[in-house]
């Protein structure tokens, strides 16, 4: 079989759909790290089914789809596809080339494909199993698998070549089989506690049924006897339904006929009612009109009143407002008057004003005006150039005044240049001595320094030798506490087991856990035997199950201990009472018979020690038993003393009494208590020698780490004192080198001085002072004719301004004139507004006086005559007697009809009292008739149900017994059915559903103890190809093993080593090589990289052994060294036709013997692309 391609879509880094295409020989995937070539491996391993998303480099399933990268989105299915040629069916199936896919979308759907149909999970694990190719096979090995087999333990190891042996179907059935036979043994159990319990409630179940049949047998003639009871009662009430019946009749009449009286009695009153009604509605009305009437002459007498005295008042209004009216015409004409003057005023200051204004307007004409701003303006450019001048004058002034200071400035510049240079003279003469004490410091840190650098390579070789010993007296302690833990995991398991009692048969484990609730138990024999070492055997096999038998005080005890053990159902268990166990001993002549025997060793009672009081029981268990040294001899001394007793060999070979023997060993690995319990002494005596031991170690361990952290602590000094020293030494050459530049540079501040100096002096400082002094004449001349034309001008400006002053004068004249004009001609025009506003109001005064005249002329003219009223007032007075006559009569009228309708009233409630107890009779006989009938209805359906007999069965003719005879029947048969007494009807059911159980369960105990016996067999059988198996493979493993290793190391030895040959089900597997050169030494004592390939080694020879048709190898040479990894590579090459190898790595030894190599980048950031190339086609174009 050879795997052709791998389609890989969607996982890991793969986003797009790769292919590749796996051809004969020896094919390597390359590339950088980051690249993704180990998600190849990794899709291998997932799609032939690996559920742990940590074996994946995830945390969850999910984690395998591709999750995005900065330019492209993430994907929600991820798709592998192996393509496998199975042309020589290494496969079980029919199809020469077989396709499984697997598929996982991120909502956690997952499905699984074998030749694109959708199968299970278990579909793919079935198809490779035990093929050397599926999940947990060597088909796939990583880096992983290299540190796991020379990291993990022996016993983890022993799973590697399970594997190989394919004997994990067989553990698998062995497993089912171990869960059945649990699963029947608790059957067994439930089925036992079952039958225990029907068989206690079997003899109860038989009585109740018996007791139950005769109950039924009386209580059918009582039914019987009921039946004609109750038809003969339900006779007797339609009898008496008859009778109800015309009694509800009659009374439904009477309740009728008083019911017609009621309803003519009811009309009468509610026609009277209605009259009275409407004569009290007329009362209302006629009361209405009277206290109407009666208001309203009281209104008309007090408006009689009151008109008069309006009338009055409104006189008084009106003449009032008549003078008001007078007033306001008289008032209004004066401001008329003003108002006329005022608007006269006006006219006549307006006139005034305009006339001002022309003459203002001449005198300004007249003046000459113009010639002012001239000549100010002339003065004012005379006052600028006057200015111009005096300003270059004072700059004359200071330009000499400078040049005097420069003069001074020059000189004091020299002085302090000269002053400058002696100063830094005597500065770098001072850094002469500070450079030489300096030089002296570096020197002396120097070799300071450089001696204790010799002092840390000494420490540093010390903490080396020391650390090496730490670490070898650290081995050493680590192995010894492995040995002590693994003897006290032990002790503690077998001590677990023993107070546990789960090594006890279950009636004494019982009986033990149970030992506190009763008195007299001493223990097992086991517990009170004590037993050298060499005898554990013979004894264990001489006492057999007795040493579980319990030592108790008496039979008292024992009694009450069976009792209890019986009662609870825990089994059953031998007692030993000690007041009643006598010894038995060997006739002194077959003693002496037997000691002349070679071999004899003595009494089995003699070689153990018991207490004091137990003596009895010892010699009854052991006193005629005889312990010889080899089955041979016991033979011998058997026939020399006739086979009158037993004789036990050391190893557990017994010559029975009269001369049969029993022997051999079981492969179970299972001892008796008594081995166990002198297992268990010899694990605390061992566990004690080895903690001192142990602590002995763990002295010296201590010492050489003290030790160690002493030299450390050294180093550690030593290596702070030397990067102080050289800090010192940095910092002080520094500082020789910062005094040698500040010297430098002190020099080179001297000479820039220096040149600084020179240059002043040659400055020339002398200025042409005769020049400055020419034209400062110049400008004082220019100066006095600038005044001299200003004086002028000033002069001319004066006359002129005279005359304008003369005008001025007048035109201010006029402008006051024109002013007041203004002031006068505003405060009449205001008193023309505020008259005009006074007649506008006065106006409006007079209009409303007018208004309020005319209306109260209009209310004189319409107010009512009191005369008027006083005869309005006589009318009404005489309607009111009317209508108070009217009210009298119709009064009585209603006196009179309240009395009839009482009267009516009464003869209601006396007939509606007789209709309600009418009525009250009709109910009760109603209610007798209804519950009659439904009495009846119940008796019927009673009859009918219970009986079967239906209503038209009561005419038959022979239906008629004696009621009281019936009762009297009755009453003596439910006498007698209380005497049986409470029944258990279901009894009989059950006692007959019981009893079928409980035969049926007797079938079920012995088809599952069957059942127990075959799976048992079964599981023996599985045990026993297992053994075989993993024997077999295991010695062709280790053969291969050996030779491998010789052509992987290029000579040495190696051999595998099992850590228990006695028991291959369980036992581990050691790895002991010897490299060439050295001694053979366990795994864990090679350096890493011998570890990693003797691990490697190993693999080797499994694929060796057991040949699978490819295998993937994912960086497994990753800790090799260049020479070794070489190895490898050859190795793979040389098996290359056995073994289709795909090889992803990134060390160069192994690509040079790669026929194929496919490279894995990363060109676009997070995604993985496949590049390939054809070595051999390479080569032969190269060639």
């Amino acid at each position: 079989m050879q795997l052709k391609s791998i389609e890989i879509i969607g996982f890991k880094s793969f986003a797009e759909k790769t292919t590749i295409t796996f051809p004969n020989g020896m094919t390597g995937i390359v590339g950088p790290n980051g690249s993704g070539k180990s998600n190849i491996a990794e899709a291998i391993r997932w799609v032939l089914g690996e559920q742990s998303a940590k074996n994946l480099r995830g945390s969850r399933m999910p984690d395998v789809i591709f999750s995005g990268s900065a330019d492209r989105r993430s994907l929600n299915m991820a798709a592998v596809t192996l393509l496998l040629d199975n042309s020589d069916h290494y496969l079980d199936s029919p199809y020469s080339e077989i396709k499984v896919s697997r598929k996982l979308f991120r909502n956690g759907d997952s499905s699984y494909f074998i030749n694109e149909k959708q199968c299970r999970l278990k579909d793919i694990a079935d198809l490779f199993m035990d093929t050397g190719i599926g999940q947990g096979s060597l088909s796939i090995i990583s880096q992983g698998n290299v540190e796991e087999i020379f990291n993990s333990k022996p016993i983890d190891r022993r799973s590697i070549f399970e594997n190989v042996a394919g004997v994990y179907k067989y553990k698998r059935q062995k497993s089912t089989a171990q869960s059945e036979i649990l699963q029947t043994s608790d059957n067994l159990d439930r089925v036992n506690d079952i039958i225990h319990e029907l068989e206690v409630r079997l003899p109860p179940l038989e009585e109740q049924s018996s007791q139950a049949t005769d109950y039924l047998d009386q209580k059918k003639r009582l039914d019987e006897l009921e039946k004609r009871q109750l038809i003969m009662s339900i006779k007797q009430r339609f009898q008496e339904k008859q009778k109800l019946a015309d009694q509800l009749k009659d009374a439904e009449a009477m309740v009728k006929k008083l019911t017609v009286q009621i309803q003519k009695t009811k009309q009468q009153r509610n026609t009277l009612k209605d009259r009275l009604g409407q004569d009290r509605q007329t009362v209302d009305t006629l009361n209405s009109k009277l206290m109407s009437i009666t208001t309203h002459i009281e209104s008309l007498k007090s408006k009689q009143q009151l008109s008069s005295q309006e009338n009055s008042f409104k006189n008084a209004d009106l003449q009032r407002l008549t003078g008001q009216l007078e007033k306001t015409a008289s008032q209004l004409s004066e401001l008329e008057e003003k108002l006329t003057r005022a608007k006269h005023s006006v006219d006549q200051t307006k006139a005034g004003l305009a006339q001002n204004r022309d003459q203002l307007r001449l005198i300004r004409q007249q003046a000459d005006q113009n010639q002012v701003p001239i000549i100010e303006e002339k003065i004012k450019q005379l006052h600028a150039a006057y200015f111009d001048l005096l300003q270059q004058q004072s700059d004359l002034k200071n330009q000499i005044s400078l040049n005097q200071k420069d003069s001074q400035r020059f000189e004091e510049q020299v002085n302090a240049q000269k002053a400058r240079i002696e100063q830094v003279n005597e500065e770098l003469a001072s850094y002469e001595p500070q450079l030489k004490t300096q030089a002296e410091k570096v020197s002396k840190s120097q070799t300071a320094l450089k001696a204790e650098q010799q002092n840390l390579t000494q420490l540093q070789v010390q903490l080396k030798n020391q650390s090496q010993l730490v670490d070898q007296t650290q081995s050493s302690w680590l192995g010894a506490l492995k040995v002590a833990e693994q003897a006290r995991a032990k002790a503690d398991s077998l001590k677990s087991l023993h107070d546990s009692y789960r090594a006890f048969y279950r009636g004494t484990a019982n009986l033990l856990r149970h030992r506190d609730a009763l008195s007299g138990i001493y223990g097992p024999v086991a517990d009170y035997l004590k037993v050298n070492d060499r005898f554990v055997k013979a004894i264990e096999t001489a006492l057999g199950s007795q040493a579980q038998h319990v030592i108790v005080t008496d039979n008292q005890s024992a009694s009450a201990a069976i009792k209890f053990m019986t009662s609870n159902r825990y089994g059953r268990v031998t007692l030993l009472p000690v007041s009643t166990i006598k010894a038995r001993r060997l006739n002194t002549a077959l003693v002496t018979a037997a000691k002349q025997v070679p071999g004899y060793i003595g009494i089995a009672s003699e070689l153990i020690t018991m207490p004091t009081e137990f003596r009895e029981i010892k010699q009854f268990l052991l006193g005629t038993t005889v312990i010889a040294d080899t089955l041979d001899n016991a033979i011998q001394i058997s026939q020399r003393i006739h086979h009158r007793t037993r004789v036990v060999s050391l190893d557990g070979q017994v010559v029975n009494a009269g001369g049969s023997l029993t022997g051999g060993a079981n492969k179970s690995a299972n001892q008796g208590v008594l081995v166990q319990k002198s297992e268990l002494e010899k694990l605390n005596r061992a566990t004690d020698e080895m903690a001192g031991r142990l602590s002995q170690k763990e002295h010296q361990l201590k010492t050489a780490k003290e030790a160690l952290e002493k030299i450390r602590t050294g180093y550690n000094q030593s290596r702070q004192t030397t990067f102080r020293l050289q800090q010192q030494l940095d910092n002080q050459t520094k500082t020789l080198t910062a005094l040698r530049q500040a010297q430098a540079a002190k020099k080179r501040h001297l000479e820039t001085l220096k040149l600084s100096l020179v240059n002043a002096q040659k400055q020339n400082q002398s200025q042409n002072e005769q020049d400055l002094v020419a034209q400062k004449a110049r400008l004082d001349q220019q100066i006095k004719d600038t005044s001299t034309k200003i004086e002028a001008n000033q002069a001319q400006l004066g006359n002129v301004k005279k005359n304008a002053e003369l005008f001025s004068r007048k035109e201010q004249s006029l402008h006051d004139q024109i002013v007041i004009s203004k002031e006068q001609l505003q405060h009449y025009q205001d008193d023309q507004k505020r008259l005009t506003s006074q007649l506008t109001q006065l106006k409006a005064q007079r209009q409303s006086l007018k208004n309020q005249l005319s209306t109260l002329k209009a209310d004189l003219a319409e107010q009512i005559d009191p005369v008027e009223i006083g005869k309005a007032i006589e009318r009404d007075i005489a309607e009111q007697k009317t209508i108070t006559a009217s009210l009298n009569t119709k009064k009585e009228t209603v006196s009179q009809a309240d009395s009839r309708y009482d009267q009516l009233q009464a003869e209601l409630q006396n007939r509606q009292s007789n209709l309600t107890t009418a009525v009250f009779e009709q109910k009760a006989v109603k209610k007798q008739y209804q519950e009659l009938t439904e009495n009846l209805t119940a008796s019927l359906e009673r009859l009918k149900n219970i009986f079967n007999v239906t209503k038209a069965d009561l005419e038959r003719s022979d239906w008629h017994w004696d009621l009281n005879e019936l009762t009297s029947q009755i009453k003596i048969l439910k006498m007698g059915i209380e005497e049986i007494g409470p029944v258990n009807i279901s009894a009989i059911q059950e006692f007959q559903d019981v009893s079928d159980r409980y035969h049926f369960l007797l079938k079920q105990r012995q088809d599952l103890l069957d059942a127990k016996n075959h799976l048992t067999s079964t599981m023996n059988k599985m045990d026993h190809t297992i053994t075989e198996k993993f024997q077999t493979t295991f010695n062709k493993v280790a053969a291969a093993f050996s030779k491998v290793f010789i052509e992987m190391f290029g000579g040495g030895e190696a051999k595998l080593v099992l850590t228990d040959p006695d028991d291959l089900l369980t036992t581990g597997i050691e790895i002991m090589v010897k490299p060439p050169g050295k001694n053979y030494r366990s795994l864990s004592l090679l350096s890493g990289g011998e570890k990693a390939l003797t691990a490697i080694t190993l693999l080797f020879a499994i694929i060796k052994v057991s040949p699978v048709p490819f295998c993937i190898l994912d960086e497994a040479e990753a800790a090799l060294d260049p020479y070794n990894a070489d190895r490898f590579a050859r190795y793979l090459k040389k098996f290359g036709n056995e073994t289709q190898f795909i090889v992803i790595t990134h060390r160069k030894e192994t690509m040079v013997y790669a026929d194929t190599l496919y490279g894995i980048t990363m060109q676009e950031s997070g995604v993985s692309k496949v590049v390939s190339v054809n070595l051999d086609n390479l080569k032969t174009e190269v060639s």
